[in-house]
Formats: structure tokens, C-alpha cells, sequence
């Protein structure tokens, strides 16, 4: 398992896009991810796709702050997203109530 948040992110979405089809439809939505230790990057779902890519958005709809240790415990279901939201482990700005949908999407591929 790559130690990478991207990579990490990237195989376990692709691997389990049959299983995310029903998820990932409806309006674009756009995930910013950033923090110490990687490359920043973003999560694009919506419109029947899921596209990841490295960089900085120009106006995602929230953006998710945490370092590189936390973000992998995040990916690989070591840490709940609500308990670390709320103990400050992870900052969110923009629209906190559309990364229900992140989260969703997440676990759903962690279980294919």
C-alpha cells in the first residue's frame, strides 16, 4: 500500500469505481486537499466521474487541511473523519456538509 495520499487515494477509487457509479453523480463537486508532508492535491466527483489531481484548485468547494500522517489514517479508515473535524486534527473550509460525500465515497472504496 503506497505511503502516499494521492496514490493511495487514487488506486483504492479506481480499483473500486464500479461500487462508487451511484455515488458519484450530480453536480461537480470539488475536494482540496492540503497539509505538511505531501504535494497538494484534489478530488473532483460528480457528473458521473471521479478524478483526482495534484495541484491547487481555483475554487474548490471545501478544503481540507491535515497532515500527511492523519490524511493516510483518514484514507485507510484508522481515523473517523467527524472525531478528527471536531478535535482540530483536520480544518475544513468552504462547504463542510458536501465531505459527507468524500467520506461516503471513501469508505465505500476501503470496502471493494
Amino acid at each position: 500500500m503506497s505511503e502516499d495520499p494521492y496514490e493511495l487515494l487514487k488506486s483504492m477509487t479506481d480499483k473500486a469505481l464500479p461500487k462508487l457509479t451511484s455515488k458519484i453523480g450530480g453536480p461537480v463537486k470539488v475536494f482540496q486537499f492540503t497539509g505538511e508532508g505531501y504535494e497538494p492535491f484534489y478530488v473532483e466527483v460528480g457528473g458521473g466521474s471521479i478524478k483526482l489531481t495534484k495541484g491547487s484548485h481555483r475554487s474548490p468547494t471545501a478544503t481540507i487541511q491535515v497532515n500527511k500522517d492523519n490524511l493516510l489514517k483518514l484514507i485507510k479508515g484508522q481515523l473517523d473523519a467527524m472525531q478528527a473535524y471536531f478535535s482540530g486534527i483536520i480544518k475544513v473550509t468552504g462547504n463542510i456538509m458536501d465531505t459527507a460525500t468524500l467520506i461516503d465515497i471513501m469508505n465505500t472504496a476501503r470496502s471493494a
